[in-house]
């Protein structure tokens, strides 16, 4: 599979410029002047390109092929309860990896984590989905949200078609609840390290979320979510 670089504007035809950061990873990628490669804007337009001049500041390229890629016809969104300082990294490749189209920071009364300089912390989590985009080959960056309350994650909850919130204690497993077609946005709740807070489970099935467990054994909060996205996917067919 071509490596793939990520560009602001790609035409129907004609050349393609990898500028900035995006030129240096193909530098240290030492990708050679006839070379294919394949460029995104991150919005779902993708080509295969051939690399024509390489230099420090920018590289030229020649379009071969254009492909545009709809968005999916079910909306993954995941409410991440912010993580370890030193698992947030992981927490976002691991989500952009395993297919979330919206990844939603979420403060919840047991995280460990706080989304302390909201804007760096905003900034951290984009270039992490970027990077990972790149990695994983995808034609979309998942949008990153701001972070979210509980009281305003429990009024997206109230605007999702379907929520899932992972909890060990409920006695409902995940596999039980694919009895209706894929609906058209479908989020999923992940808690933190020290897990979710009676008071906040209590509301968010208020709220209309189905209470779920993700197997018998307890996953990191890191991990929790790229295993629920391969079990949902899976669960609707989507995989």
């Amino acid at each position: 599979m071509l490596p793939l670089f990520i560009v602001e504007n790609i035409p129907d035809r004609g050349d393609v410029v990898i500028e900035g950061d995006e030129a240096h990873h193909v530098g240290v990628a030492r990708i050679k002047v006839g070379e294919r490669i394949s460029v995104t804007n991150g919005a779902g337009r993708r080509a295969e390109v051939e690399v024509l001049d390489i230099n420090k500041r920018n590289v030229g390229c020649r379009i071969l092929d254009v492909i545009d890629e709809s968005r999916p016809r079910t909306i993954l969104t995941v409410a991440q309860a912010l993580t370890k300082g030193d698992r947030a990294r992981e927490t976002i490749e691991l989500l952009t990896e395993g297919g979330a189209d919206i990844i939603i920071p979420w403060q919840a009364a047991n995280s460990i984590g706080q989304w302390k300089e909201e804007k760096d912390a905003l900034s951290k989590w984009k270039s992490w989905a970027r990077e990972a985009t790149k990695q994983s080959r995808r034609s979309w960056i998942p949008q990153i949200l701001d972070v979210h309350t509980t009281a305003q994650l429990k009024n997206r909850i109230q605007e999702s078609d379907l929520t899932f919130v992972f909890h060990e204690s409920s006695d409902s497993k995940l596999s039980e609840n694919f009895d209706l077609q894929p609906p058209k946005d479908v989020t999923l709740v992940i808690g933190p390290e020290g897990g979710i807070s009676e008071d906040e489970y209590a509301g968010f099935l208020s709220a209309g979320a189905r209470g779920v467990k993700l197997g018998r054994p307890v996953f990191r909060s890191a991990h929790a979510g790229v295993a629920a996205l391969a079990a949902v996917q899976t669960g609707f067919k989507i995989w």
